[in-house]
């Protein structure tokens, strides 16, 4: 006789129902990595379920947020079975990519290029691709030319806009959001793919730039690079940097002496704070700076010790 599928736990299904993100993740952080992995196996040999466009992405989404890295394989099978709707594949992609290393963003580095090459040759608008949204923080070399295509095309079809319809200022508005949008997609990831190139000590120091400059949409992504590879050889590319560097990430005029000051110690302190997570080696003079000012920095946790998470590196808005 035929064994029936143990259903998935009725609390489980309700909570990834709901908003789980930002401030409505609370209700999540009781699950264990083995509640998580008990609930998914269940969940994904349920058809209803998995075609549910709220609790499908959600069930990702809890995969990465609490790096239940034994659930990876099982993760990349849900991507390469092609069931899952648009949003729950992007959601599996982006765990894939946080919790996989080379050759699993290698893949979804080839599966969202692929997603935006169909898109061009559709003529749909990118803005309603889910893999667009998410094409700048998952994607890798292939990505970045797909998303470089995309924008020109934004951009001819704005030109063509402006020049058949000068006086339809609400329809040129919205092609020159798109195309910004996409600009500035291409843009970042751009930047993160010039960085990865790189040999492994200029990467790592472009890296603590980076972050130390606290670079829009790249800097927590930056971050968790930098903690991924914390050897003793990172550490001491940071260390160059933070030992060095430092003052010339400050605006050169328009400071007053006690603000340049300030500021610059909330640089060395960020700096020597980072070399400390990344189990970096400090001098005596790290060690003080630290210690006179810890009480002001745990004031300041997020700044000096920042979580950066899947979901501020992959979804946060």
């Amino acid at each position: 006789m035929p064994q029936v599928p143990e259903s998935v736990d009725t609390s489980f299904v309700e909570s990834l129902k709901t908003d789980i993100s930002g401030i409505f993740s609370g209700q999540i952080a009781h699950y264990t990595p083995e509640k998580i992995t008990d609930e998914f196996r269940k969940a994904v040999r349920d058809p209803s379920l998995m075609a549910d466009e709220a609790f499908a992405p959600n069930l990702f989404f809890l995969v990465r947020k609490k790096e239940v890295r034994d659930l990876l394989d099982d993760v990349s099978k849900q991507v390469s079975g092609n069931q899952l709707k648009p949003a729950a594949q992007v959601s599996a992609l982006k765990t894939m990519y946080a919790l996989g290393g080379a050759n699993e963003r290698n893949v979804v580095d080839y599966l969202v290029s692929q997603a935006l090459a169909q898109l061009v040759q559709s003529g749909q608008p990118p803005e309603s691709s889910p893999y667009v949204a998410a094409a700048e923080r998952i994607g890798g070399p292939r990505t970045l030319v797909a998303l470089q295509r995309l924008n020109s095309d934004a951009a001819s079809r704005q030109r063509a806009a402006e020049q058949q319809s000068p006086g339809n200022h609400a329809l040129i508005g919205r092609l020159d959001k798109v195309r910004t949008s996409l600009e500035g997609k291409a843009y970042l990831l751009g930047r993160k793919q010039a960085i990865a190139v790189k040999p492994d000590a200029e990467r790592t120091a472009d890296l603590a730039r980076v972050y130390l400059r606290r670079t829009a949409g790249l800097a927590c992504w930056a971050y968790r690079e930098l903690m991924d590879q914390a050897t003793p050889e990172a550490g001491a590319a940071v260390e160059a940097v933070v030992s060095r560097e430092l003052p010339g990430f400050l605006p050169t005029s328009g400071l007053t002496p006690e603000d340049r000051a300030k500021r610059l110690l909330d640089l060395q302190l960020r700096g020597v704070a980072l070399l400390e997570r990344m189990n970096a080696t400090l001098t005596d003079p790290e060690w003080d700076l630290l210690n006179q000012n810890r009480s002001m920095m745990l004031s300041r946790e997020s700044f000096f010790y920042p979580k950066c998470d899947w979901e501020e590196i992959l979804d946060a808005s």
